[in-house]
């Protein structure tokens, strides 16, 4: 599967979400390529820190362009499992060439109706690929949310008119993601079994499905 995350406004935990996704789909033995679009998204910064904490790799992170994305994924997809595309904020190029791509769009954002309207822009940008390409699909997923914060199953938000599905996985404001994205490490890695990871394993599950479980075992969270 080839999956964007897009979102025009910084700050949202994008690539907090892209590498700890990626991360958890190659704990459960997946092969697994994460684009950087653009080379702005964070991504590489993330496996610096990584290799300086002489982690291992557990998958790849490449870096394209948007007009590279436009002409094809280089027959990623056919060599990975799942392909992950991360994109920076601020750059309509970027996300326009991950929309192009993917199968399935998660437009991370805080649950807080000031941040919902500021991503009217990348909502705009995702209901004009879905008019095109109406088999891709596409959710709002609300991260740094307080505990109490439930979502109904096939709840949708919207936004100067415009609409999207919300996941039912809501992703935590949680130390844990800060830890990841200052370290390097994936919140297994920092607490195993932790609420944190749990948040990420279930939204692996409801994007990828059920052929996303641990190859072997599954007793982790």
């Amino acid at each position: 599967m080839i999956a964007a995350l897009v979102n025009l406004t910084p700050g949202v935990g994008r690539t907090t979400l892209a590498v700890n996704l990626a991360g958890e789909l190659a704990l459960r033995g997946k092969r697994v390529a994460l684009l950087d679009v653009g080379g702005g998204s964070g991504a590489r910064d993330w496996a610096a820190m990584r290799r300086a904490n002489s982690l291992p790799a557990l998958f790849d992170i490449f870096t394209i362009t948007d007009r590279q994305l436009r002409c094809g994924l280089w027959g990623l997809a056919t060599s990975f499992d799942h392909v992950l595309l991360d994109t920076p904020s601020r750059s309509p190029a970027a996300v326009r060439a991950a929309l192009l791509a993917a199968e399935t769009v998660l437009v991370p954002t805080l649950p807080d109706t000031e941040a919902l309207g500021r991503c009217a822009a990348t909502m705009q940008l995702v209901t004009e690929a879905l008019a095109v390409e109406p088999a891709m699909t596409a959710a709002l997923v609300l991260t740094r949310a307080s505990a109490g914060l439930v979502v109904e199953p096939d709840a949708e938000a919207t936004v100067l008119g415009l609409r999207l599905p919300v996941s039912a996985v809501v992703v935590r404001d949680r130390r844990t993601f800060v830890e990841s994205r200052n370290t390097g490490l994936l919140v297994p890695e920092i607490q195993l079994a932790g609420r944190a990871e749990a948040d990420v394993r279930r939204l692996v599950s409801e994007v990828f499905g059920p052929g996303s479980a641990p190859v072997m075992g599954g007793s982790r969270g």
